[in-house]
């Protein structure tokens, strides 16, 4: 029997979905020029990504750095110092799929710092151990063919809306700045994060132009302009600039229908001061994607027969997911800080993060987003001595959408973008984080699909020749093309004897049910 051409569907798949953590460990000894360490105020680790690759046996390889920062006071002094070191490490991870398919899967990373203790061991000697990890998510588009049904043969087919290939493109750059502060000098960076947005995007002949602003905020110490030779930092300042991100990423085939969702990463931030005046280097590492989807009807078949001779078939189950749909949503999380210190004469910086982030559908057709909310809070006391205080509890927020089911998926993204403060009279803090979340979220299809046809054509179907036509009494659940299988004839056929205009409807009461 001659075939007809395979048609293909087109699957987003996740082909890896773990986390790979790394120890970080540092027993340093401070240089001759750096004062001795009195009291340490506080030691943080930021995890960031220098570089991955994906391998052709699908190993991913990871070149991390953490940045590692202890403030501490010396004694009889408000001043505050700094060690700044660098922590770089490589990983390589077996993402377990070798059949993989042509096209490289798209690998999202998110780092985190998972826990951090610094202890001073004596004056000039500090002892740090600490965890960071990368939660790793890779992704790739399918093609299954289906399989060809010879001619011939009764095929019920089923029509469900999904996404065609899925076109990506992705591009890292570097941006160097240089950020004039104002101040007079600056010793060095206490806090810092970068926080990125999409402004534009447009579709221009197989190219996607993105836009963007990286939003970088510090909190820097000053000298002590009074006494220039104290070590340290004497006071502080906050720093907020916004550092414009453009990429043309080449997408062969994308079009204005296309419906495409951009997004831009900060994979590594660095801001170093100058030697003079109030300048900071500020270094930039940032990924720029692009993945656009078109969405189309498919026409699957989910049953078949002959009416001559014996049919076998074998089943998938083809989960095939709706065209993607955006959410974006802001919502602000407020927190208490008890002033178990003393009382507080001045909050220098508050700063939020949320870790672990989770977003989930609810019985309720509403998204929840859940995580931890860890907040930093950096100030001195009425007496000049500067604190540091953190705290972290979990948070759970619905988030309004539409069309949300059980099995609803989503890609998304939650950053704290601002963190506010307001000292109250009894002299407790009350923290006030924005945070920020932007999801692709999409349903699913789930459909039998047939995968495999065997026809035996050395066995003819037994059929009884002595009546030109049946009438059946249908039941509840009876449509045509049960009917029309059950009694070896065509779902044409009955609906021409019939009069029925539409096989999906469902059957009731007598019907006439000719031979094929």
């Amino acid at each position: 029997m001659e075939e007809n051409i395979k048609p293909t569907v087109c699957i987003d798949e996740i082909v890896f979905d773990g986390q790979t953590e790394q120890g970080v460990e540092l027993d340093h000894v401070l240089p001759d020029y750096c004062p001795d360490i009195f009291k340490v105020l506080s030691c943080t680790l930021t995890p960031c990504i220098l570089s991955y690759n994906v391998s052709a046996d699908c190993r991913l390889s990871i070149d991390g750095i953490v940045y590692i920062k202890v403030l501490y006071l010396t004694e009889n002094s408000n001043n505050v110092q700094c060690i700044d070191q660098r922590y770089t490490y490589s990983k390589t991870v077996d993402m377990g799929r070798r059949n993989m398919p042509d096209a490289a899967p798209v690998v999202t990373l998110r780092t985190k710092a998972d826990y951090c203790s610094c202890r001073a061991v004596s004056p000039r000697r500090i002892d740090i151990r600490g965890a960071v990890s990368v939660r790793i998510r890779a992704a790739s588009c399918a093609e299954y063919p289906l399989p060809a049904i010879p001619d011939g043969l009764q095929v019920k087919k089923t029509e469900i809306n999904g996404c065609g290939k899925t076109l990506f493109a992705q591009k890292q750059i570097t941006v160097r700045e240089e950020i004039d502060t104002g101040a007079s000098g600056i010793t060095f960076v206490m806090l810092a994060n970068a926080v990125p947005k999409i402004t534009d995007l447009r579709v221009i002949a197989d190219k996607a132009v993105l836009k963007g602003v990286v939003t970088v905020n510090a909190l820097y110490g000053t000298p002590d302009g009074e006494n220039p030779e104290n070590a340290g930092a004497a006071g502080s300042e906050k720093m907020t600039a916004d550092i414009p991100i453009s990429a043309i990423l080449d997408i062969d085939g994308i079009t204005s229908s296309h419906r495409t969702f951009p997004e831009i990463t900060v994979m590594n931030c660095e801001l170093i001061p100058k030697a003079e005046g109030g300048i900071l280097s500020c270094d930039l590492l940032c990924e720029c994607r692009a993945r656009a989807q078109l969405e189309e009807n498919i026409e699957i078949a989910t049953d078949v027969y002959s009416t001559e001779y014996e049919t076998e078939f074998a089943s998938e189950m083809l989960k095939i997911s709706t065209l993607p749909r955006t959410v974006s949503h802001n919502f602000t999380v407020r927190t208490d800080m008890p002033a178990d210190k003393g009382e507080i004469r001045s909050v220098w910086d508050a700063q939020g993060e949320l870790t672990n982030p989770v977003l989930r559908p609810n019985e309720n057709g509403e998204l929840v987003l859940s995580g931890t909310l860890c907040t930093r809070v950096y100030g001195a006391m009425t007496d000049g001595v500067p604190f540091f205080s953190e705290k972290q509890e979990p948070i759970e927020q619905a988030i309004p959408a539409d069309d949300v089911l059980p099995d609803t998926l989503s890609e998304f993204n939650a950053v704290c973008s601002d963190a506010g403060f307001s000292i109250r009279p009894d002299g407790s803090l009350e923290i006030t984080c924005t945070v920020e979340l932007s999801a692709y979220l999409h349903n699913i299809n789930p459909v039998e699909a047939v995968n495999t046809v065997v026809v035996h054509e050395d066995t003819k179907k037994q059929t009884d020749d002595e009546f030109a036509l049946r009438i059946c009494f249908t039941g509840d659940k009876a449509d045509c093309w049960s009917i029309a299988k059950k009694y070896n004839t065509t779902v044409r056929a009955i609906m021409e004897e019939n009069d029925i205009e539409n096989s999906d409807e469902p059957l009731s009461g007598m019907i006439v049910i000719p031979k094929a």
